[in-house]
């Protein structure tokens, strides 16, 4: 019986990498893969540096910084979208086949920030709850349940709600593909719409709450708020918006000219936002008020124009290669840092700290992400080569 080849995505694997392709690749758009890098670095800046009022007049930005996860969520689906569509609509795209290579993308450096994660916080589990909270981490399903998804490895809850997202991609492939460039819009605009219902309505019901502009000011006790910010299914909508996008790309290109203009007013309005994201209600941007402008951005960097030219340059993309690793490993490093050194959470600290993990990421993506993908995706073929 012939297996159907494994086919890993494009933005994580060269042309080296792949371990079996049928179809011709995508072009690689290494824009995208740059851009994970400072999405990964507002996150990291949002945990490292408390409290927000050192940054002054720049306070409202950085204490923003959780709003960068509602941008991987869109790219996650328009990524994935633009890689396996071909595969999709020629009846190629088999289920197993990309769940084993999403695993094999995501497990292993997550893996290995549990372990580092036992290591610096095995004294809470003395308690019962957290035991079950770090099995729960293990098998990535802590965002299900509002007593554990906070345990540990804190942003590791978004992994967790992208797992749920990668079960579901396959059946939303092709039922969000649309006919037109119009309708690809609309269904964007819907799914934006109904990631900002339940929020919304947190916010008419709660103001005093869910109106706080960022984590600090929320006041404790409110597990309704803090489920809505948390729950795969509620996020669900802002990576879904992400296959009616890529599709109208592959589809319904845009010109060079309105390319370079989505991402300059993607890119502009995002941080003109993100600047009076002190006025603004965090129920809201956590769970994707900016994917309007975060989407501008997308497809505009999906071009060839002066700004993607620039995001292309081989260093910027190796260090978006290395992003994953920098967003799953910085909280802990910085709780390690303070821990074992006392290291202050201000710009002094915050340099030393980046200086020193942004190479330990690099390392981590070229010795670790990468073998152990191909060790995995591998391991899979001959196994079922052999069946």
């Amino acid at each position: 019986m012939r297996i159907p080849p494994v086919r890993a995505p494009y933005e994580n694997l060269s042309m080296a990498d792949e371990v079996v392709v049928n179809a011709p690749r995508p072009p690689n758009l290494k824009a995208l893969t740059s851009i994970r890098f400072f999405a990964a670095l507002y996150v990291a800046l949002y945990h490292m540096v408390r409290p927000f009022s050192r940054w002054g007049v720049f306070a409202g930005f950085f204490g923003a910084g959780y709003t960068a996860v509602s941008f991987f969520f869109l790219l996650s689906g328009f990524i994935l979208t633009y890689s396996h569509a071909s595969d999709s609509e020629l009846g190629h795209h088999h289920p197993s086949r990309f769940w084993v290579a999403r695993f094999a993308r995501i497990y292993p450096v997550y893996l290995l920030s549990m372990i580092a994660a036992l290591y610096l916080y095995s004294a809470s589990l003395s308690k019962h709850i957290h035991v079950i909270a770090y099995v729960a981490d293990l098998f990535m399903l802590q965002s299900w349940s509002i007593r554990m998804v906070t345990f540990f490895n804190v942003p590791a809850w978004s992994l967790s709600c992208e797992a749920f997202f990668y079960l579901v991609f396959p059946l939303a492939i092709l039922r969000l593909r649309p006919a037109s460039a119009r309708r690809a819009s609309v269904s964007f605009f819907l799914l934006w719409l109904l990631a900002m219902a339940v929020p919304l309505w947190m916010v008419c019901l709660y103001p005093a709450k869910a109106g706080a502009w960022h984590e600090t000011s929320l006041a404790a006790g409110n597990f309704s708020i803090f489920r809505v910010r948390r729950l795969p299914l509620l996020a669900l909508p802002e990576f879904l918006a992400g296959i009616p996008l890529a599709w109208m790309h592959l589809r319904f290109p845009l010109r060079r000219a309105q390319a370079l203009a989505a991402c300059i007013l993607g890119i502009a309005g995002t941080l003109a936002l993100l600047c009076y994201a002190d006025h603004l209600p965090m129920a809201m941007l956590h769970n994707g008020l900016l994917l309007p402008f975060f989407a501008l951005t997308v497809l505009g960097l999906s071009h060839d124009h002066l700004f993607t030219r620039i995001l292309s340059i081989a260093p910027l993309v190796l260090l978006g290669e290395a992003s994953y690793a920098l967003y799953l490993t910085h909280f802990l490093f910085n709780d390690w840092v303070k821990t074992r050194f006392g290291l202050a959470e201000d710009f002094h600290g915050l340099f030393i700290r980046l200086m020193v993990l942004i190479p330990c990421c690099i390392a981590l993506h070229l010795w670790v992400e990468r073998p152990c993908r191909r060790f995995i995706l591998h391991l899979w073929v001959r196994r079922h080569m052999a069946a």
